[in-house]
């Protein structure tokens, strides 16, 4: 019993090792969680179902295809989804683990906030084509449109 509380502290502390920003990959971190011995299979089963929804999460974040995007979404709807009435619920199986739910839910949407930000700010500082340095953070694509139309130089009259 010892061993299988142990087993599962180090999971969690590992586990909160992955909200790291840019330190660390999730098949980095799930390579040395696989690597440990879990006393019963069911663990490692548990484990596993974990590392594929965080993977699919974060790889398929920005997928443009179906199939991949379709990954994205069911990853997502998974760790958000409020019922915990399956077994093999995000709730439930961060239970089992001993994971704090909660905050395994957080760091992964806040996560998913930042890199859509991130991006988004990238994609304004393309179109934009922009030579600053620190790309301008527009909030819309409303207001990236705004942006553009204001940068076009009025047509002069007369002639």
């Amino acid at each position: 019993m010892a061993d299988a509380d142990r087993d599962r502290q180090q999971a969690e502390d590992r586990l909160n090792d992955i909200f790291e920003p840019d330190i660390l990959l999730p098949i980095q971190y799930f390579a040395a969680l696989k690597r440990k011995k879990f006393s019963c299979g069911e663990h490692r089963l548990l484990v596993a179902i974990i590392q594929d929804a965080v993977e699919c999460f974060q790889k398929h974040i920005h997928a443009r295809d179906s199939k991949r995007r379709q990954l994205f979404l069911d990853a997502e709807a998974w760790i958000t989804a409020e019922d915990d009435s399956g077994m093999f619920s995000f709730d439930n199986i961060c239970e089992l683990l001993s994971l704090n739910d909660d905050y395994l839910r957080r760091g992964l949407l806040d996560w998913r906030d930042k890199e859509r930000s991130r991006r988004q700010g990238r994609l304004v500082h393309a179109a934009t084509g922009s030579m600053r340095r620190d790309p301008v953070r527009i909030a819309s694509p409303a207001a990236a449109i705004r942006r553009l139309e204001a940068s076009v130089p009025e047509p002069q009259q007369g002639g």
